[in-house]
């Protein structure tokens, strides 16, 4: 048995198809019988399971497997033994600490001279590094990959490092290869080339940034061939403020390129291609459109011909909007980006739009040329990502990330205008013994029901931010007054004395509050709330259930910053 473990091992090394990574806490090799009792282990297996490798011969590896698999399992080599195949499954395995961990079994058929199935040989490949850097229980990650997974759009997540860590089905098609060659790789360097920047700016210019943005790049399939895309960035980042992970989704816009660059070619291409063409003369009356056209706007093509393409127009776009696109084909006879249009029926939709001005011999402009699709799905998709970076997963206000965008906004409209922004510091008295009493899930409720309330103490301009736990904050921009401040702090104090009604049970919770103002304590976003925690600390030293300014709080804790 060693040696055919050898050769099996070899034949792994060597084998493009079924290659994997050489860790042993990653592989564990085996081979069974025909009915998977184990008759080799590799050493990573003991190492793996905490178990003796003499306890893991026969049915012994079994009884690593998570009990809600092992019937799959048994029925998986039942079958591969009665059609004398391979298999492949996921399942979760044991680990000595304890802890289940997603792992891909692949076997092989084992056969006799006769070709008759004598067992069958494999591994497991331990997937957990991968899955559980993304996968953790989490609400918001669990909810990104059930908004990618199944969109027809290729998307990735990537960790802090630019590794893959998740990825749908699209994105194998895409690449061709498959998931254990794709998943922990690198996406920049392996799939992602540029031909019009050096791929290290876009490297270093993606990772980190908090703003959605887009860059384009070309991705090549295990053919070689290049497909260009244009891939739609949104970072999500954790309670702390902290890269989480990157989702990338992508546009495949090759056959547009190609469209753009060969124009009209032919009117069999005209014709028949997906994304929508129009094109126009000079002075931008429309001469020509596709059935694409007709199909996504409802427009005939008797119904364009002559019109000005301002007919599909949304609204939603301001006339500087206009005249930056119009720049840009002046400068450079191109402008490409997403816009709002309005079809005949009036309905709006979103739309990848490229121009191209085209111009004679003589350098004059002739045509314009427009090239679109419909991006609902896609803009559907980013704006649950959005909210998923931007809202607390449990009860739906803005979280840290968001509160510091709210108040980086507010101080620099207060730096130019010479207004003052109050920053509210909000925590709450004896919530622990809720938690205590009543449990994780009665303490939720009293979070989502708290976080209402101090909504209704706000104006629309207002951010209430969930912080993590039992921890709010507060941005009022354009305080105006002191007193206005005050009075906001009152409300939420007002509000929050009527008790709560949690699981049929009377709860009763007070907020302590520190209020620090901009920029009379401090320009700075962090120090700001860092001054309201210290002046909140000292209402709880006092009695809690009140507030207090940080101008006012108690030299002896004027040093706290936590």
């Amino acid at each position: 048995m060693n040696e055919f473990a050898t050769k099996l091992s070899r034949h792994w090394e060597a084998d493009s198809h079924i290659r994997v990574p050489t860790q042993p806490s990653q592989v564990l090799l085996w081979i069974s019988d025909a009915a998977g009792n184990a008759a080799f282990l590799s050493p990573s297996w003991p190492r793996y399971t905490g178990l003796d490798r003499l306890a893991l011969l026969g049915e012994g590896w079994l009884k690593s497997v998570h009990p809600d698999d092992a019937p799959d399992l048994g029925k998986a080599f039942g079958r591969a033994a009665a059609e004398n195949q391979g298999f492949r499954r996921k399942l979760r395995l044991r680990r000595s600490d304890g802890v289940y961990c997603g792992m891909v079994i692949e076997s092989l058929p084992r056969l006799d001279s006769t070709g008759a199935l004598e067992g069958f040989a494999g591994f497991c490949l331990d997937l957990s590094p991968a899955e559980n850097s993304l996968l953790t229980p989490n609400l918001a990650d669990h909810r990104i990959t059930e908004l990618i997974e199944h969109i027809h759009l290729p998307a990735i997540a990537l960790d802090v490092d630019g590794n893959i860590i998740f990825f749908n089905q699209s994105f194998l098609d895409l690449v061709g290869d498959p998931a254990r060659e794709v998943i922990c790789r690198p996406f920049f360097g392996r799939y992602a080339e540029s031909r019009e920047e050096p791929l290290t700016q876009i490297d270093s210019g993606l990772l980190g940034e908090v703003a959605p943005h887009t860059f384009e790049c070309f991705v090549r399939d295990e053919r070689g061939d290049a497909h260009h895309l244009n891939w739609h960035v949104t970072t999500i980042r954790r309670d702390d403020g902290q890269l989480s992970c990157t989702v990338l989704i992508g546009d495949d816009i090759t056959a547009q390129k190609r469209a753009e660059e060969h124009l009209l070619l032919t009117q069999r291409v005209f014709e028949t291609t997906d994304q929508a063409m129009v094109v126009t003369d000079a002075k931008v009356k429309i001469i020509s459109v596709n059935n694409a056209f007709t199909r996504l706007t409802g427009y005939s093509a008797a119904e364009a011909l002559g019109n000005n393409p301002r007919i599909l127009q949304s609204g939603r776009h301001s006339a500087g909007f206009y005249a930056q696109m119009w720049e840009s084909l002046n400068t450079s006879d191109n402008w490409h980006g997403d816009i709002w249009d309005r079809r005949k029926d009036g309905s709006y939709y979103p739309k990848f739009l490229s121009i191209s001005a085209i111009r004679d011999t003589a350098g004059k402009i002739t045509h314009y040329c427009g090239i679109f699709h419909d991006i609902s799905e896609r803009k559907h998709i980013e704006e649950k990502l959005d909210r998923l970076a931007h809202y607390d997963a449990l009860t739906g206000i803005p979280n840290r990330s968001l509160f510091f965008d709210r108040m980086a906004v507010a101080t620099s409209q207060a730096l130019r205008s010479g207004g003052e922004v109050a920053v509210l510091f909000v925590d709450l008295d004896r919530f622990k013994s809720v938690n205590d009493t009543l449990g994780h899930d009665a303490g939720d409720q009293l979070l989502r029901e708290v976080a209402v309330r101090i909504s209704e103490c706000v104006r629309g301009d207002d951010t209430a931010a969930r912080l993590g736990g039992d921890e709010f904050a507060i941005v009022l921009p354009d305080v105006r007054a002191v007193a206005n401040a005050a009075r906001v702090a009152e409300k939420i104090i007002e509000r929050l004395e009527t008790p709560f009604i949690i699981e049929g049970v009377n709860c009763s919770v007070s907020p302590s509050i520190g209020i620090s103002l901009y920029p009379t304590d401090s320009h700075d976003a962090e120090q700001l709330l860092k001054l309201a925690d210290q002046a909140m600390y000292d209402v709880k030293a006092n009695g809690r259930g009140n507030y207090r300014f940080y101008k006012d709080t108690a030299p002896e804790n004027e040093a706290r910053t936590d």
